[in-house]
């Protein structure tokens, strides 16, 4: 899936059938490369974030939560940039750790079920997210590429 698809979808809480807001932002674990809680707003509550743990479903209509106490305030640093937005990823510059551009960040390859990241879409191409080293407030950092022999 896109993350691009899922941006502003509603997320449910399947206790209640009560909306509890739509998806806003990603918090991303670099290290695992997957998506480790959801940015929630527009609910009840400012600043909630959902776990990945928590997210029961991810359909094309919606978002489907344990229940609604299943969303949080921030939890760490890191939960709160992004809830904050100073870590949203949509057109982040991406550079390879030799300090090449690579492009804009045009898209986040994911899979639903597991929340694992599979690409980063940037100048036009899909990189693996094996490459991924850092997600920062200036920019996305991936391996570099090794260069063809001239």
């Amino acid at each position: 899936m896109r993350l691009s698809e899922a941006d502003g979808r509603p997320v449910i809480s399947r206790a209640s059938a009560e909306t509890v807001g739509e998806l806003r932002h990603v918090v991303v674990d670099a290290g695992a490369r997957s998506i480790r809680a959801l940015h929630v707003a527009g609910g009840r509550r400012r600043a909630a974030l959902v776990d990945w743990a928590d997210v029961a479903g991810f359909g094309p209509d919606g978002i489907v939560i344990a229940g609604e106490d299943a969303a949080h305030p921030p939890k760490d640093d890191l939960e709160k940039a992004v809830a904050a937005g100073h870590l949203d990823l949509d057109g982040r510059l991406v550079l390879d750790d030799a300090g090449r551009a690579v492009g804009s960040l045009e898209d986040v390859l994911f899979d639903e079920e597991t929340g694992r990241i599979g690409a980063f879409v940037a100048g036009g191409a899909e990189h693996d997210a094996e490459r991924l080293r850092a997600i920062g407030p200036y920019c996305v950092v991936l391996a570099a590429e090794p260069r063809a022999a001239d």
